[in-house]
């Protein structure tokens, strides 16, 4: 993706919408009972083609962030199951099933991207001179040296996240709070917004959490800066498989 691309990759998809007949998008999803509002990589209305989803059970949100689900082949197997169904591609609803990126792709024959950190190198590569990509994320801890590695993150890499006692966190990550769409809009204007105050060289947002796009319209306005998340990630996905 160009760089001229990266500033309407959020807002403006310029794409057409493909008929049915060209397949759906694969979308392997966590095992979670969470609102997901639309803009959510999870909700089928948030996608302007259509798609399939596969729930893994047991793939709980902050075991599966954490690092702590061990559950390569039930991932496998919804993958192998979304082919199975007509997916052209696949995609997941949690960035870090980065972790688990190469097993995937070499388990189906259509293309796989688990998480939108894997495009980290490339976006840095496309941005204006000077500038650097922030990556926002559900837990900033949990982008741990295996993350990194899988996703060639940068050491220095600009990575932020909501402290954990954050509304988003806790209805995402620990399940017991209605999400609030507003109140976790906030939180993400408010958080991408001191960032930027620290960090005056920021050309790029990425999200990594899946559960994040809704807010992505909010963060650009009220910084200056697009946003690159899961939305753009499978949209350019899909129209790279039907082209």
């Amino acid at each position: 993706m160009g760089a001229a691309n990266i500033a309407d990759s959020h807002v403006v998809a310029d794409l057409p919408r493909r008929p049915a007949r060209r397949g759906p998008l694969g979308v392997i999803m966590l095992d979670t009972a969470f609102a997901r509002p639309p803009g959510d990589a999870g909700n089928a209305a948030s996608w302007p083609f259509p798609v399939v989803i596969e729930r893994v059970p047991g793939a709980h949100a902050r075991a599966v962030v954490r690092g702590e689900f061990a559950g390569s082949a039930a991932f496998i197997e919804a993958a192998q199951r979304l082919q199975a169904r007509g997916a052209v591609a696949i995609i997941s609803t949690c960035g870090f099933l980065v972790r688990e990126q190469q097993a995937l792709a070499a388990a189906v024959t259509v293309p796989v991207e688990t998480s939108t950190l894997l495009h980290y190198q490339k976006l840095s590569e496309c941005i204006s001179p000077g500038r650097r990509v922030a990556v926002l994320t559900i837990d900033a801890t949990a982008v741990d040296a295996t993350v990194r590695a899988r996703a060639g993150i940068d050491d220095d890499a600009l990575i932020f996240s909501l402290t954990e006692d954050a509304h988003f966190v806790r209805a995402i990550l620990g399940g017991n709070e209605a999400l609030d769409v507003d109140r976790a809009r906030d939180e993400w204007v408010r958080l991408a917004g001191d960032v930027q105050r620290r960090h005056g060289d920021i050309g790029l947002w990425l999200f990594e959490c899946a559960n994040m796009p809704p807010y992505a319209a909010a963060v650009s306005a009220a910084t200056g800066v697009a946003v690159f998340d899961t939305l753009t990630m499978g949209r350019e996905l899909y129209v790279r498989a039907t082209s």
